[in-house]
């Protein structure tokens, strides 16, 4: 008997609900739908599914633009430690570069006004190996966010480390290096801005284009490097102890460095943070958890929740969860080991919180699916890009899913509207 799961693998346009399947998409015969071009006012998350980490892609209100994190955990020359999408004919960076100008405002030239790279993982920034090819650009090479540089030019940078990256330690290794040398050719030679990314401040990622039309946008640093927001004002409380005090198995890792944010437009909520943990493994200390004093700063529902580490066992506690409340979870997993049973239980939860919740998974691999068991069959979409399309004003929001295994970017299922600020 073929599971639900299954079923919407066979059926691209098929829809599991409460063990149905129902048909969301065109008619047999009908040419695939495509996502409608962005217009002004509309906001526009692309969480895309490489299949080799992380990448999110924003068009705000007024036309800026941003992309959070460019994985490519697959480094030429190499092994693949998993399926890139839609195939191995290009490097992840190419891919994402090619997806950012094909939905990126039209009239203009494509061009990323903010880029973020949450923490120093390949999977979020790019792995650079002796097979990496070199840019044209200066003198590194082209891998994660600096292959997306190389087509896409990219103006302003924020990450958690500059400029000194020795927090928690010194990062001393070839993919930090060339990202290193990425940024210094970008300031000498085309006038990149690098800045470091502060907690408590809602005014390092602003509308650069028209600003004044939409008054209610805002984006809210929320933890960094152990800085977390405390909800009043600019504050941030500083949740690690001093270093010298903490005993090397325990130091902070990058997972617990990544930075994270808070979206709002309107009535609209969403919330991101890296590989951040909520819950630690046994015996290490509890500032390890990071998503309980994000979540007290937070104070309340989102709408949008992305769930951290690609859904692996340390994120979405039960305190995180029911503070958030999320009606819709992105999980942004490419690996077999994502996402997690336990989380994925803890996502499904009743208990934690009674409202209704739609799950969204980028890469759901079968292998995955069959050792979790019935669980799988209850997430809204099991693989694609899932772009969560905010309407103008920002009173509510759909989910459009989208082919990833070819450029087509079809249109798989559209969930919504939701009202937004429930």
């Amino acid at each position: 008997m073929k599971t639900a799961a299954a079923c919407r693998r066979r059926l691209p346009y098929g829809l599991a609900v409460a063990g149905l399947l129902v048909w969301t998409g065109p008619a047999p015969g009908q040419a695939p739908s495509a996502l409608p071009p962005w217009t002004p006012g509309t906001l526009d998350i692309h969480h895309l599914a490489t299949g080799q980490g992380n990448a999110t892609f924003f068009v705000l209100p007024d036309g800026t633009t941003m992309l959070l994190d460019a994985g490519d955990a697959n480094p030429p020359g190499r092994e693949p430690i998993a399926t890139p999408y839609p195939d191995a004919s290009r490097s992840a960076g190419e891919w994402i570069a090619r997806y950012i100008r094909r939905m990126a405002p039209s009239g203009r030239d494509p061009e990323i006004d903010y880029a973020l790279v949450t923490h120093f993982h390949a999977d979020h920034m790019g792995f650079v190996s002796e097979g990496s090819p070199p840019s044209t650009l200066g003198d590194y090479q082209l891998a994660g966010i600096t292959d997306v540089a190389e087509r896409v030019p990219i103006r302003r940078v924020l990450d958690r480390g500059w400029p000194d990256y020795d927090y928690p330690e010194p990062l001393d290794n070839p993919s930090v290096d060339n990202y290193r040398r990425f940024l210094e050719a970008g300031r000498r030679d085309r006038g990149l801005v690098v800045d470091r990314f502060a907690p408590g401040r809602a005014d390092q990622i602003r509308l650069l284009r028209d600003p004044t039309a939409y008054p209610s946008f805002q984006v809210r640093n929320l933890h960094a490097n152990g800085d977390v927001w405390t909800g009043t004002g600019d504050e941030v409380a500083r949740i690690v102890p001093p270093l010298e005090t903490v005993a090397p198995e325990d130091r902070p890792t990058e997972n617990h460095s990544s930075l994270a944010f808070l979206l709002r437009y309107g009535a609209f909520s969403y919330y991101t943070g890296g590989d951040l943990q909520g819950v630690p493994p046994d015996g290490f200390p509890p500032w390890h958890d990071q998503e309980t004093p994000i979540a007290r700063g937070i104070g309340g529902p989102v709408d949008v929740a992305v769930i951290g580490h690609h859904g692996s066992i340390e994120p979405a506690n039960a305190f995180f969860l029911s503070t958030l409340r999320p009606r819709v979870d992105i999980v942004p997993a490419w690996s077999r080991t994502h996402p997690a049973p336990v989380v994925l239980k803890r996502l499904l939860n009743r208990r934690i919180y009674a409202d209704e919740r739609d799950i969204f998974i980028l890469e759901f691999r079968d292998e995955t699916q069959a050792a979790i068991g019935g669980r799988a069959q209850q997430v809204a979409s099991d693989h694609g890009h899932v772009v969560v399309r905010v309407a103008p004003g920002g009173a509510s929001y759909q989910v459009f899913v989208l082919e990833n295994r070819t450029e087509s970017h079809h249109v798989l299922s559209i969930h919504g509207p939701y009202p937004s600020g429930r």
